[in-house]
This record gives structure tokens, sequence and C-alpha cells, in this order.
């Protein structure tokens, strides 16, 4: 695993935001670490151990920032703005993506039909027990997944914490394709969230005049140079 100097990592993102924000103060420009302390309560609360560069992150960098902040309220450690985290399956592995995409598929495809059904309560009952078991088996796609970016028109970027695949970033592209997909690094692996946020910084950091980012993000689309986060739908 790639050695990170979180230390490094955290000034150069201030100076990123500060160069965006001229003058703001270093807490003003990105929300608080937390303390060691706080992470294990957060980590007991949801029954697992961050991915140690996420850990890091939130320990030297900030609770937030470029990802969601991890913040506690009154009923608890949650994400800032995440409705889509299952925070008492966290703990679950997150499972095959294929296996479970076919799941699904093999529930949506014996959604019941009203003319199957001898009266209206009937189909109902029945339709009911089917959204459930549909909606389960949505959920059941990404335990062990926190919703740690939203990408807006219902994408979001996912790190896994729990299963093979804990300490990876994934994409979720179900609102158009119905699929996860894993962000992958140069090598055609799965980013850990260390090479995911490395990847992002490196290519915000030379990115100064909005004519720089329209070129840029010309030359991603066109598949040049693309970032690890914009790799959505690799397969």
């Amino acid at each position: 695993m790639q050695k990170v100097d979180w230390n490094e990592v955290r000034a150069r993102t201030i100076a990123l935001y500060t160069r965006r924000r001229p003058g703001a103060s270093d807490d003003d420009l990105l929300p608080p670490v937390l303390a060691e302390a706080q992470v294990r309560q957060a980590e007991k609360q949801f029954g697992v151990m961050f991915p140690d560069d996420y850990r890091q992150y939130l320990l030297t960098v900030s609770a937030g920032g470029r990802v969601r902040t991890l913040h506690l309220g009154q009923t608890g450690w949650h994400w800032d703005r995440d409705t889509s985290t299952h925070h008492a399956n966290l703990h679950v592995p997150f499972p095959d993506h294929d296996t479970a995409l076919a799941v699904c598929e093999e529930i949506w495809s014996k959604e019941p039909q009203y003319e199957d059904y001898a009266s209206a309560a009937a189909y109902q009952t029945a339709h009911n027990a089917w959204e459930g078991a549909a909606e389960a088996a949505g959920d059941a796609r990404t335990t062990g997944a926190i919703f740690l970016c939203d990408d807006g028109c219902g994408f979001y970027t996912l790190l896994i914490v729990s299963g093979p695949m804990r300490g990876t970033m994934w994409f979720d592209g179900r609102a158009t394709c119905d699929r996860l997909n894993p962000l992958l690094n140069d090598a055609g692996q799965p980013a850990t969230f260390g090479e995911w946020y490395l990847d992002w910084l490196t290519h915000e950091e030379p990115l100064v005049t909005p004519e720089q980012r329209h070129a840029a993000y010309q030359r991603w689309h066109a598949g040049m140079d693309t970032p690890i986060w914009f790799r959505w739908f690799d397969s």
C-alpha cells in the first residue's frame, strides 16, 4: 500500500481551498479533524473499523472537505446530508455485485399482476409484500458501504468498510444503469480511499482558471488522463 504523508496532504488541501477562498481560516476552509477517541466512538457505534487511510484522513486532514463530514449529532455519529448509508448494516459485508444484482432482478421479475388475484385486497397484500422484498434486496446491495460523496443526479461515491472489498471506492450508478462499479486505479484495480483522494487532489491543483477546468473536463471526457473519481462507468 502506498505510504501517505497525511500532514502534507492536509497542507496541500488547505492550499487548494485557500486559493478558492483567500483570507479564510483553516477551520473555515475545512471541518476540523477528529480526535482518536471520537473516531473510536464512531467505529464502535457502527460496528466497524474504518479503513486505515480514511481513518488517517479523519485524524489528520479533516472530518469532511472533499467528502461528507462525519460528526456527532443528537442521535449519534453520522455523515452530513446522508440519508442513504445504512448505519446499522455497515458491519455487514459488501456483497458481490453481480450476485446481489441478480437477486434484485429476480424479485423484480416476479412483481404481482392485478389480474392474477381474485380481489383488490388480495392483490394489494401481495404487492405490499413484494415491495418490501424488493426494497430489502435493493438495500442489501450497499451493505458495508458509506455513501461518502453525493455526485448529483442520484449518483454517489461509496467507501466500502466491510467484506472482501473493504477499503475500496465504488461508484453508485444505479440512477441510470442499475450498476455499482469499482473506481479503478491506473493498474486497473479498485482504488483505495488514499489513492482516490490523492488522485483527486493532484488533478485539482493545476486548475486555477475556468478555462483550465473546462479544458481538463474535455480531456477527461475524451478518456485522457481521467481522474479516478471520474471513471464512473468503467467495468
